[in-house]
């Protein structure tokens, strides 16, 4: 049964799209069969992380508005075997809920990402989905956080995590905004993921649309996330 993730960026900047990327690389080197899909209408950025973007014809908006086959809007990433992407439009479309899930009914993959922001839940996109919200360690990240946990419970998501993002621990503990990591989970209110370590190195990659040559921090830390997103007892730390 494949298993449908929507990934929420508490707000901008945050690396919300980083971390979809990442999840899917890592979920593939599982020997899964992963779909990207970028619900970011107008902002796309996954089919330029995983290098697509050179290929594109169709994108989501397409496939709904059956402009084409499904299937022709689904481009295959070089960056590791089983790994797929579907672009979002260039420019913001609506979306019917109804439309959309039916779409999803007929994909089949292992695992479905969906990178979104806060604002796409007005769609309807995240309900009765696994839901991750991503966010980093700052005041005003997690201040959007809990919001964006208050709209997914409006939206009767189900299953919903935290994983806390681009994560520096000397900053961390430099700035003094919290007195550790607990407090960050407490007051975004969900259960905690995992956390992935600032890497410029893995960033780099994504900007150039290649494949990371080193096992860094950020990527043994989503090789952790993936496991548990598919059902093993990883410990958090």
């Amino acid at each position: 049964m494949k298993k449908v993730t929507v990934i929420i960026s508490a707000k901008g900047g945050s690396g919300g799209s980083f971390l979809t990327a990442g999840l899917g690389i890592a979920l593939a080197g599982r020997k899964k069969s992963v779909l990207v899909i970028d619900c970011v209408s107008g902002m796309r950025s996954i089919d330029f992380m995983l290098g697509v973007s050179d290929r594109l014809v169709f994108d989501v908006g397409d496939a709904l508005a059956q402009n084409c086959h499904t299937e022709n809007a689904v481009y295959q990433s070089d960056l590791a075997d089983g790994l797929y992407v579907m672009p979002a439009p260039q420019e913001n479309t609506g979306v019917s809920p109804d439309v959309f899930r039916d779409m999803l009914e007929t994909l089949n993959y292992d695992y479905i990402l969906l990178d979104c922001h806060a604002g796409d839940l007005a769609y309807g996109l995240s309900s009765h989905f696994q839901t991750v919200i991503n966010a980093e360690a700052t005041p005003l990240s997690v201040r959007c956080g809990n919001r964006v946990l208050l709209e997914c419970k409006k939206n009767r998501c189900r299953d919903i995590r935290l994983v806390i993002n681009r994560f520096s621990e000397k900053e961390f503990f430099g700035n003094d905004f919290f007195d550790d990591l607990d407090a960050v989970i407490d007051q975004v209110g969900a259960r905690l993921l995992g956390i992935v370590p600032e890497d410029s190195e893995l960033s780099l990659a994504f900007q150039k649309s290649q494949p990371v040559k080193n096992k860094s921090k950020a990527i043994f830390a989503l090789d952790r996330i993936a496991a548990r997103l598919d059902g093993m007892d990883i410990p958090l730390f």
